[in-house]
């Protein structure tokens, strides 16, 4: 074997123990760490640490801990990659696997979501009829109707938008009469919705008892018309209304449940519209909130306070004569309506281990033989 061929080997191999040494010195192995969904982990790192990073920040957080330990938190379920960097260019790669506790495990949510309207209706007027004989003969009528509680009918009668009448003629020469409305309405409570919903451990469930309504939506880009410079095209996107709720539950090791509750109450507002390329889409009037809290299975949850207050206050009058001081009051109609309304959301949990083989019985079944 010539010298030169034994220089070329011994410097292949001096370069095979440098690339060793240098994947070995900076690589400190690889592990898996396992977190639990909202809790954190202690890593101790073989070198002090200098810096970190994590490849999804979304799955999982990470911060240095102290000079040879990292702290990470687990945020969603999911596997993401954590390096530490220590000295000399070393560095240890994590695998880290945020999971969901229980995950295996089925709530079922009973959910009653209600509206407590306290409605307070008032409403006052005053009709008023009258008619009598003519010196040099016929006969005179007339009135005035501010209120519309009375038809105009000879003589005025009680009805259904009527509280009240007085009556008083002379027979063959004059008559008067006067018909009132004076009205108070209170309110009630209605279920808006009560469904029953079952979940996984950690994944959200939601319903919607409502609807959608169309919102045109402008935006550029299409073929310009004759004589315009730019084109408009308008596309359709549907918003949801009505009575939605979101629910996620999480059972812990103990067996309690971590529920996440999102309730939102809607309805469509046509008095304040919104005009858009011709187009006229109502508003929407939201009530929502959204809180977090630990119970047992088999717990309640209430929650409540999410009020609504609608004031209308609405004075017909005839010109002039209905402005003049406390006679004015016999030539108007007042109507003042007023609704507070409060949303109720009454949520209780209950885990479950195992499906069941046999289908539940339902308000329709009849026992065998009854038609």
């Amino acid at each position: 074997m010539s010298s030169l061929l034994k220089l070329r080997m011994i410097r292949v191999a001096c370069l095979a123990l440098a690339l060793a040494w240098t994947t070995g010195a900076a690589a400190q192995g690889r592990e898996t760490v396992r977190i639990p969904l909202g809790r954190s982990e202690v890593i101790t790192a073989p070198n002090e640490v200098r810096t970190l990073a994590i490849a999804e920040p979304k799955i999982a957080d990470a911060a240095v801990g102290s000079q040879r330990t990292v702290v990470v938190s687990g945020k969603s379920a999911g596997i993401t990659t954590l390096v530490v960097y220590g000295e000399a260019g070393r560095y240890s790669i994590y695998d880290v696997e945020v999971y969901v506790p229980n995950a295996d495990k089925q709530v079922v949510l009973h959910v009653r979501v209600a509206e407590v309207n306290e409605t307070a209706k008032r409403q006052l007027g005053i009709d008023l009829q009258g008619g009598g004989n003519v010196p040099d003969g016929g006969f005179l009528s007339g009135g005035l109707f501010t209120a519309k509680v009375a038809s105009p009918t000879i003589p005025l009668s009680l009805g259904p938008n009527t509280d009240g009448i007085l009556s008083f003629s002379r027979p063959g020469d004059w008559f008067g009469q006067v018909a009132w409305k004076l009205l108070e309405e209170k309110g009630d409570v209605r279920v808006l919705a009560n469904p029953t919903l079952v979940a996984r451990s950690g994944e959200k469930a939601s319903f919607l008892a409502g609807g959608e309504f169309p919102v045109p939506i402008a935006s550029g880009g299409g073929a310009a018309a004759p004589g315009s410079s730019s084109a408009v095209t308008v596309t359709i996107e549907w918003k949801e209304f009505g009575v939605k709720v979101d629910f996620t539950p999480t059972v812990r090791e103990d067996g309690s449940i971590d529920l996440k509750v999102a309730p939102e109450v809607s309805q469509l507002d046509f008095s304040n519209p919104l005009a858009l390329n011709g187009f006229t889409v109502p508003t929407l009037i939201s009530r929502k909130t959204s809180t977090t809290v630990h119970l047992q299975s088999g717990e309640n949850l209430v929650i409540g306070g999410l009020k609504q207050t609608d004031r209308l206050k609405a004075i017909k009058r005839v010109p002039i004569l209905g402005q003049i001081p406390l006679i004015g009051l016999l030539f108007s109609s007042t109507r003042i309506d007023k609704v507070d309304r409060e949303l109720l959301v009454v949520v209780s949990p209950e885990t479950i281990s195992g499906g069941n083989s046999q289908m539940p019985k339902l308000p329709t079944d009849r026992p065998s033989g009854v038609k």
